[in-house]
């Protein structure tokens, strides 16, 4: 019988002699009519809604019996992520030690410190997860993008009727043409080594859909069979009709091998084109889970020797950083876009 069913039921002036402690007053209270058949009526219907919320449908303990399973295969951070909205996904996490499996895959492929013993929780806990989380190291996971793009001046006067051109030359003030914004992207994805050490990485430079080059970066290429591209820097010199051909988006994908320093929070990416051998430098200067790669070095090496470094476009922090040119950003920082597919090799 809860306080409020008692209130409903007894007089105001019983109950203020109740709360000042009479006996006899709630004895008094007990023999009016009714009151013990509404605090009989209130109990059963709390034991009612109780056998319902006990209740699970058969659904929910399917879905609870494949939880561990599907837990086991996949990556650390949706098994974080199912940890903290469900209270019977921590619990298998946690007694399973899934978690504990996957920090150990994870330690032993970047040669991780171990965790000092002040983050580690005396019990199970899932706030001790974080450190591991926003520990500086590669993600396998998913891809790095980074949205490039630059203006350029188009002519006009293309145009077959010549009405057409008077009356864009019109419009523009008689200058001739107009200023266009050309985006691309740049694309890296990053490997987990391979049984002999080798880390291979896979670059990619176009302006066709997002969509479309990231599923051919999923797919991956024959490392060892692969050819790198004649021209692996600059966009296609022609338009092409078909920007989402994937054999056209396959020929154009640059395969190579990075390093990962710790001390100086570096990934470094090398491969060989045709015409030299081309070295990216990327930082980790976020430790949100290490998703975005910061430019630090982009040079080229020809088949001479000579070292073309390539200008990144970006003013020194004593002059108040940013773009040197406002019309153009060749390099900007890739941040990480996470797949589902690939969640097995985070």
């Amino acid at each position: 019988m809860t306080r409020r069913d008692i209130e409903r039921a007894w007089t105001g002036s019983a109950w203020a002699n109740v709360r000042n402690g009479s006996l006899e007053a709630c004895l008094a209270a007990l023999t009016k009519p009714q009151v013990l058949l509404k605090s009989a009526k209130a109990l059963e219907k709390e034991m009612k809604q109780a056998e319902k919320s006990e209740k699970i449908s058969p659904i929910a303990l399917a879905f609870l019996q494949l939880l561990h399973p599907v837990l086991g295969a996949s990556g650390l951070h949706t098994v974080a992520r199912c940890a903290a909205v469900c209270r019977n996904a921590k619990e298998a996490v946690l007694k399973a030690d899934v978690w504990d499996s996957h920090v150990l895959r994870a330690r032993r492929w970047w040669a991780l410190p171990p965790v000092p013993q002040r983050l580690q929780p005396k019990q199970p806990n899932p706030a001790g997860w974080r450190p591991f989380l926003s520990t500086l190291r590669p993600r396998c996971d998913g891809i790095y993008v980074g949205e490039c793009g630059f203006q350029r001046w188009l002519r006009v006067g293309h145009h077959s009727d010549l009405r057409k051109n008077s009356a864009q030359l019109a419009a523009y003030g008689g200058r001739g043409g107009q200023a266009e914004w050309v985006s691309y992207r740049r694309y890296v994805r990053l490997m987990p080594p391979d049984g002999e050490g080798r880390q291979y990485a896979m670059v990619l430079q176009d302006p066709c859909p997002r969509e479309a080059a990231e599923q051919v970066l999923v797919d991956g290429v024959d490392f060892t069979t692969h050819c790198n591209p004649v021209k692996s820097e600059g966009l296609p010199d022609t338009q092409v009709a078909h920007v989402c051909d994937a054999e056209r988006l396959r020929k154009r994908l640059c395969v190579g091998q990075y390093s990962l320093d710790l001390e100086n929070r570096l990934i470094r990416v090398s491969y060989t084109a045709v015409d030299g051998t081309y070295r990216l430098c990327f930082s980790l200067k976020h430790w949100i889970f290490s998703d975005c790669l910061t430019w630090e070095q982009y040079e080229m090496e020809s088949q001479t020797g000579e070292v073309v470094p390539f200008n990144l476009g970006r003013l020194p922090d004593w002059k108040g950083g940013g773009l040197e040119d406002e019309g153009k950003d060749h390099f900007p920082s890739m941040n990480f876009r996470p797949k589902t597919s690939l969640e097995h090799l985070a």
